[in-house]
């Protein structure tokens, strides 16, 4: 929805009548597409169909390249500009084995947020793992602490922190130990942590119990197309410790967490009736019992690249806090890691007519209704082409908003076509659930 005016009276009939306006007019083409990533995996298309005819769709593609790609460019990156950089796998957003034994292999830790996860990092092998989360009970601390004495535990709060200590002392072990603190900048995020006004006095209060090695300082904000909320944490941080921690506390200070929350770069977009200034625009237009035709058919996103993420960080870090503390820097990147590993790939079952198809998967196998709002292309391998079709592209269980898209590239679809929906690696095989059909397997493209 690009080169729109939006809304710039107050006037409420002003309002209606530019609503109009922007309704009347005849719709464009769509502001940028991915024609970029479908000729990527068109290189690839025989191998992806090599194992379409091995297997029986539908099925996850486990894409080894595309994750030790995604995790070299992020190593590189970030040794580039914050050298004294440590990596935590956000486990959450794919568990699948192999992607964690890759990881660790790679010299990543793992972010943990359960005994089920932690429990599924040792199984791959991972010895420095971070335990993050709200909610941890004393069993939960428990059952890590006695299985690994190196562990770090991100606390959530002061009543955790006295669980914490309860822990340390029937155990009788020094526990290491940061806080996570949400600031103005963190929004729905602060549901997790302490208020960062609150840091000094949590601070102060973890010396009350001698077995706590309280030594760093956690923040995490998730989806972010640009660097600037990083920046404006560690610059708000930055002025909180200089205004309130001695220089002995400030010595005390051995790691500061910014999280992860890096939006992939260039592969995916949202549909214009999701924003704001379009969501008002439906809703006139569906109050006046008429169509919405927006200019654009789909927005790409706009996030930069994971170098510049590094970079801009990078820039903060030696800016602001540097010059107080001397830290490590931990980072928890999950959907840049696992977004570009994974890949679903589907068989047409049912072409109803030329605008309405079904495929052989449903929607059970990303867990939820991605595809109302996120925007992927879809990839004919059957019958390739650079030529995007509109075509309602539904899935196959008993549920009207079980979709995969409304658009794909191909010459034209037909039943038996195998298509690809590229990059679903990250929050889509976690959250996959035994609903209807059941989960597909996992083959690895090696």
């Amino acid at each position: 929805m690009k080169h729109r005016k939006f809304l710039s009276s107050d006037n409420p009939i002003d309002i209606l009548r530019q609503v109009e306006e922007i309704l009347s007019e005849e719709p464009a083409v769509e502001t940028g597409n991915l024609r970029h990533v479908v000729k990527k995996f068109l290189k690839r298309r025989e191998s992806f169909l090599n194992l379409a005819n091995k297997y029986s769709t539908p099925f996850y593609l486990l894409d080894l390249q595309e994750l030790k790609s995604s995790i070299e460019n992020f190593t590189i990156s970030f040794k580039t500009f914050v050298p004294k950089n440590k990596v935590y796998y956000a486990m959450k957003t794919n568990h699948h084995p192999v992607i964690l034994q890759t990881i660790v292999a790679n010299g990543f830790g793992l972010d943990v947020s359960s005994v089920r996860e932690f429990n599924l990092g040792r199984d791959a092998g991972c010895t420095d793992m971070i335990f993050t989360g709200p909610g941890k009970t004393i069993d939960d601390l428990l059952f890590v602490l006695q299985k690994d004495k190196n562990i770090i535990i991100q606390v959530d709060s002061f009543g955790e922190l006295k669980r914490l200590a309860k822990v340390a002392k029937k155990l009788n072990q020094k526990i290491k130990a940061g806080i996570r603190i949400y600031t103005k900048q963190h929004g729905k995020w602060n549901k997790f942590g302490i208020p960062l006004q609150e840091l000094k006095a949590f601070w102060q209060g973890a010396k009350q119990y001698p077995l706590i090695d309280l030594r760093g300082i956690q923040f995490h904000l998730s989806w972010n197309e640009s660097a600037k909320p990083y920046q404006n944490v560690i610059k708000e941080l930055a002025k909180y410790l200089k205004t309130n921690f001695t220089q002995v506390e400030l010595n005390e200070i051995k790691f500061i967490d910014f999280g992860g929350g890096f939006r992939p770069f260039q592969s995916e977009g949202t549909y214009p009736r999701l924003i704001p200034q379009g969501s008002i625009i439906k809703t006139a237009n569906d109050y006046k019992g008429k169509t919405t035709k927006f200019f654009d058919k789909y927005l790409i996103s706009s996030s930069i690249t994971i170098n510049d993420f590094a970079r801009e960080i990078g820039k903060a870090i030696r800016m602001y806090l540097d010059p107080l503390v001397s830290c490590e820097y931990y980072t928890e990147p999950g959907r840049i890691i696992s977004n570009n590993a994974m890949h679903i790939v589907l068989k047409a079952v049912d072409k109803k007519t030329n605008n309405n198809v079904i495929m052989n998967g449903g929607i059970n196998m990303i867990g939820y209704e991605r595809f109302e709002y996120d925007y992927f292309p879809l990839i004919n391998l059957s019958q390739p082409s650079l030529t995007e079709h509109s075509c309602t592209i539904y899935g196959n269980l008993c549920m009207p908003d079980d979709l995969w898209g409304y658009y794909y590239y191909g010459e034209n679809i037909n039943e038996g076509d195998i298509l690809l929906v590229p990059y679903q690696g990250c929050l889509t095989y976690s959250l996959a659930q035994n609903f209807i059909q059941p989960i597909p397997p996992v083959y690895i493209l090696k």
